[in-house]
């Protein structure tokens, strides 16, 4: 022990003894790496259910586009855009940094992900299709998944349980802005369609 405590004042760094509780920062960041964890396992439920499909002329959008270069390269500048765009894209509504989790990615077919926006959850799916050499179909369409916030605990089974309440995220505009961030950060040459 009195090496231990030698070694902390040299250092600088607090030494905890075994059996000590840990201090309330460290209880706090424990309890907030819990919730996350929490939170990334109901979104991969919901995700996966999609409770809102009722509602989805209201709170969805699908954009098509002609794009340059072979399916394969499409989807992989798409699904390393998710990375890139994680915790530094801005909420379009309350500037705060949205969550992207990549959810599938099939080379050269389609990528899908999940989008906490921080409170709700969105999931975009890219479609790619070859039209010829060195050009491709991409149909983007991106979907709010429910109702109730995911942060709220068993937010999925609430989401299944009221899947008939009528919402929106302005008509599809959280949507639209989602597919143009994936598509201007994943460095396409992209031409909107439609």
């Amino acid at each position: 022990l009195a090496d231990a405590e030698a070694r902390a004042g040299q250092d600088g760094d607090e030494v905890r003894v075994k059996g000590e509780e840990p201090t309330q920062e460290e209880g706090a960041s424990m309890a907030s790496k819990v919730f996350d964890a929490c939170v990334v396992a109901q979104s991969v439920i919901q995700g996966a259910i999609e409770p809102s499909r009722l509602w989805r002329s209201s709170n969805s959008r699908k954009l098509r586009y002609e794009v340059m270069g072979s399916p394969a390269e499409v989807t992989t500048r798409i699904a390393a855009a998710v990375s890139s765009l994680d915790n530094v894209c801005p909420n379009l509504i309350s500037g705060n940094p949205m969550r992207f989790r990549l959810s599938k990615h099939k080379n050269g077919k389609c990528v899908s992900m999940l989008i906490r926006t921080p409170y709700w959850l969105d999931k975009a799916t890219f479609e790619v299709r070859a039209v010829g050499e060195d050009k491709c179909d991409l149909v983007a369409f991106s979907r709010s998944t429910g109702v109730v916030p995911i942060v709220i605990p068993f937010s999925f089974v609430l989401n299944c349980l009221f899947f008939f309440v009528p919402f929106t995220d302005g008509l599809g505009k959280m949507s639209k802005y989602i597919i143009k961030q994936v598509v201007e950060e994943s460095a396409l040459h992209a031409t909107l369609v439609r």
